[in-house]
């Protein structure tokens, strides 16, 4: 059994079946390696492993790769296909395959593929300078990207981690969180913490945040001036608009 999340993209339903049992058997306990549709858009639900299994290297497996890798850097996307296929188009910066695998896949190529991608995660999760935030939610391990987060938001004593194409909800505090981010996330209210990349305007007439994705965020008053400050001094490349607001609201 891995503790990698697994997902599987095939351009070949009753193909696609066989090979979802075999992943299946590798899933972390009381959950099942996910079906991607076949037109595949960003952003796709993060999973730690991608199988990407196709006949010949044509669009449509070519754009599910690509939405894949736009959707998180941190994802293992491993290419399946035939003897005779041609695998090149998929090597390029924007896709980053990690490994290939042919048709018929044996079940014992699997789990030496997946115990040595199992390997990889805890050799980077030992990194402190990866950029990874490393996170455990019911038996499973995830490994998200800082630059992936939108916005963590608190939740009773749970914390619920945004990224474009998932929602993770997991014991932590924003207190202890905001210790160990980089510098460009920001506590923009008591009960959230902001990635300041990800701003793309502040609205302060509705005193809020409008994110990448149109996602908002709320904007505490107090907070308003450390946050522009922050920006224009530590991140004068974030493109951003500032609504000034046209009438004072008290807190």
């Amino acid at each position: 059994m891995s503790t990698s999340t697994l997902a599987l993209w095939d351009e070949k339903t009753k193909r696609a079946a066989t090979l979802k049992e075999q992943l299946d058997m590798f899933a972390p306990e009381d959950s099942e390696a996910t079906l991607l549709p076949l037109l595949l858009h960003p952003p796709v639900e993060h999973h730690n492993v991608v199988f990407l299994s196709f006949d010949e290297c044509g669009e449509l497996a070519l754009n599910a790769a690509r939405a894949v890798r736009l959707s998180s850097d941190m994802t293992f996307l491993m290419l399946i296909g035939n003897r005779k296929s041609d695998f090149h188009p998929f090597f390029r910066p924007k896709i980053k395959p990690c490994g290939v695998l042919f048709h018929p896949v044996q079940t014992s190529q699997l789990r030496e593929m997946l115990d040595e991608i199992d390997e990889e995660m805890e050799r980077l999760t030992e990194s402190e300078s990866n950029g990874i935030l490393v996170i455990k939610s019911e038996g499973v391990t995830y490994r998200i990207s800082y630059r992936d987060i939108l916005f963590i938001e608190a939740s009773n004593k749970q914390v619920v981690l945004h990224t474009a194409g998932q929602v993770i909800c997991y014991y932590e505090s924003l207190d202890n969180l905001i210790a160990v981010l980089p510098p460009y996330f920001f506590r923009c209210h008591r009960g959230y913490i902001v990635n300041i990349r990800k701003i793309e305007e502040i609205r302060c007439a509705e005193m809020e945040l409008k994110l990448t994705g149109g996602y908002r965020v709320p904007l505490s008053r107090k907070r308003r001036d450390a946050l522009t400050q922050a920006i224009s001094i530590k991140h004068s490349s974030t493109k951003l608009r500032i609504q000034k607001d046209t009438k004072r609201r008290g807190d």
